[in-house]
């Protein structure tokens, strides 16, 4: 009795162990418009009985070695060979949730679960940067802007050395918008799971108006000094020469008599 007893709890821990295995929730991110393919994770029983349901409703049945059936709801948008690939297409937000294929008879039992999330591929990104100038150098803010959120970076343009891994970045209604400094140029990227969209721009140049402002502008200073300068110069030999004329001494003339 005893050994039965031990049997009878051995079966059933292995038969509940393989519905946990089963039962493991597999997460999928399609994009909007594109089609998915559900393949089954366990061996559907000989003469089964089953289905794949979304929301905890057949959407087509299977009965083994008899041609399946797909639900009214799901009529044209749901493809399936001979080997029960299920195939969903043209996806929209609203597919969504959870699919179970889960067999009715000869007993209850689910074989395969996935959660697809069903997302629009991001926006375009727009990289803009702003140079000011300081006492000793210039200042480089780097914006990426998408939609209503933007983030920014900023460095010193002569000494612009942050590391790859220095990002700014910030996550909104599952996307993300990063910014990062690689190598020599900036990269703006937003992203989600079924989508990316990158704008990438080298740093150089991007304060060579100012800097070349900066410099005609000093060039113009150093002239107005040098000129100046020589002005003051021409000044002081003028009058320096005026004054040796007026102390130098009178010659006198004198008469011998014959």
């Amino acid at each position: 009795m005893a050994q039965i007893l031990t049997l009878l709890f051995y079966l059933f821990l292995v038969d509940t162990l393989q519905i946990q295995v089963s039962s493991a929730v597999t997460d999928v991110f399609v994009k909007t418009g594109d089609d998915l393919i559900l393949n089954l994770t366990a061996k559907v029983p000989p003469d089964a009985i089953w289905s794949w349901q979304f929301k905890n409703k057949a959407i087509a049945t299977f009965i083994t070695g008899i041609k399946s059936t797909v639900q009214e709801s799901h009529a044209g948008r749901i493809e399936i060979d001979e080997k029960s690939k299920f195939k969903l297409k043209n996806l929209l937000k609203s597919d969504s949730g959870i699919y179970i294929a889960k067999v009715a008879a000869p007993r209850d039992e689910e074989l395969t679960q996935y959660n697809v999330t069903v997302q629009d591929p991001v926006s375009p990104v727009d990289l803009t940067f702003t140079c000011s100038s300081s006492s000793s150098s210039y200042n480089l803010t780097a914006t990426c802007r998408t939609d209503d959120i933007s983030v920014t970076l900023r460095c010193d343009y002569l000494t612009c050395d942050q590391e790859e891994e220095e990002r700014r970045s910030i996550t909104r209604s599952g996307s993300s918008l990063l910014i990062y400094k690689s190598k020599e140029s900036i990269v703006c990227s937003h992203s989600n799971r079924v989508s990316r969209i990158e704008t990438i721009n080298q740093i150089d140049n991007h304060c060579f108006e100012l800097a070349k402002r900066r410099i005609m502008t000093i060039i113009n200073i150093t002239r107005i000094i040098l000129a100046a300068l020589l002005v003051v110069v021409f000044t002081v030999t003028v009058v320096i020469r005026k004054c040796k004329r007026k102390t130098k001494p009178e010659e006198v003339m004198y008469e011998f008599p014959e």
